[in-house]
């Protein structure tokens, strides 16, 4: 009977709760409008770009199922737009100047094939990704597997400062996921 996490499980868990510290930031930093004033880097993007590099090494052990034909796709493109909505803000947030600023996001923001995928609809990949591989966990772990669910529906309805506890379920859902099949 094991009981402790698999290392790539650990990292998992790791990276969800640096992507949660990312999240907690944007709703310090963003709500203050402090964002830009973080000093020497952008703590919120790396936190959040830490975070999702840091699920990579799960990706591939996840349980076999055929959930996850559409559960690790979504994730790797959901991780992939994360990590160019992180390019994006740290380019936002090195540019200092307000006229250059205002007009690099107008001509962002107007440049669909840019804005769209990487801003709009980053978190539904990657949260739908995350959603539909806790489901290969469901047989061992009910519990596990409704805490994700949850939690991603508060991120989907809530937004904002909500986010941290959306984000809060998911990484105590995948902790309970990882568990019970470990000790199975």
């Amino acid at each position: 009977m094991k009981m402790y996490l698999k290392l790539y499980e650990f990292y998992f868990l790791l990276g969800l709760l640096f992507y949660t510290i990312g999240q907690f930031l944007i709703f310090i930093f963003f709500d203050v409008g402090e964002w830009r004033n973080q000093e020497p880097i952008d703590f919120t993007h790396w936190f959040m770009l830490i975070g999702v590099l840091l699920l990579i090494p799960q990706i591939g052990n996840f349980p076999k199922s055929k959930l996850n034909l559409i559960g690790i796709p979504l994730l790797v493109i959901g991780i992939g737009l994360m990590i160019g909505m992180c390019v994006l803000d740290f380019i936002f947030w090195s540019i200092k100047s307000p006229e250059f600023d205002s007009e690099i996001a107008t001509h962002l923001t107007n440049t669909s094939a840019i804005w769209d995928p990487f801003m709009n609809f980053n978190g539904w990949f990657f949260n739908l990704g995350l959603l539909t591989s806790s489901f290969s966990y469901f047989k061992n772990s009910k519990i596990g597997t409704l805490l994700v669910l949850i939690g991603t529906l508060v991120i989907i309805i809530g937004g904002g400062w909500i986010n941290v506890i959306g984000y809060t379920l998911l990484t105590i859902g995948f902790y309970i996921n990882f568990k019970d099949k470990n000790k199975s």
